[in-house]
């Protein structure tokens, strides 16, 4: 769950030019804004630093909740990090897991926007079971 920050709104506004759907977003009780910064993301206009950091943190909370485990760690730095699983590998328990996928927000955000794919992604995989996060993209 993404909670609507001042800057973010503003931004998503300026992004989508679709201001009825942040408002529907905005005028539920508990305000997500997951579903927009994905559909962002799947935009090919430049995010901007403020979306970037959104999307990271969005996709990588949505990533957690979709595929929970502590097997690979998914790195957005400076912006998100999160631990996932696909019931295989390691069951880690401390620390950083063997298996770490790392790469920008930008190739983050076309990976969670399904605007690129995991072969084309500039993507830093170590471990034997890394790439298995490949099947967690796109988050749309």
């Amino acid at each position: 769950m993404f909670k609507p920050s001042p800057k973010v709104v503003a931004a998503l506004r300026e992004h989508l030019d679709d201001d009825a759907a942040v408002d529907a977003v905005l005028a539920t009780r508990k305000p997500d804004l997951t579903r927009l910064l994905m559909r962002a993301a799947a935009g090919e206009a430049p995010l901007g630093r403020e979306l970037l950091a959104a999307v990271a943190r969005a996709g990588c909370a949505l990533l957690g909740e979709r595929h929970p485990g502590a097997s690979i760690e998914v790195r957005v730095p400076p912006f998100a990090a999160v631990q996932i699983g696909f019931d295989s590998g390691p069951k880690h328990t401390r620390g950083t897991p063997p298996n770490v996928v790392e790469m920008s927000p930008e190739t983050f955000a076309a990976l969670a926007g399904g605007r690129t794919s995991w072969v084309d992604a500039d993507v830093r995989a170590s471990g034997v079971h890394a790439d298995e996060a490949a099947r967690a993209f796109p988050l749309l």
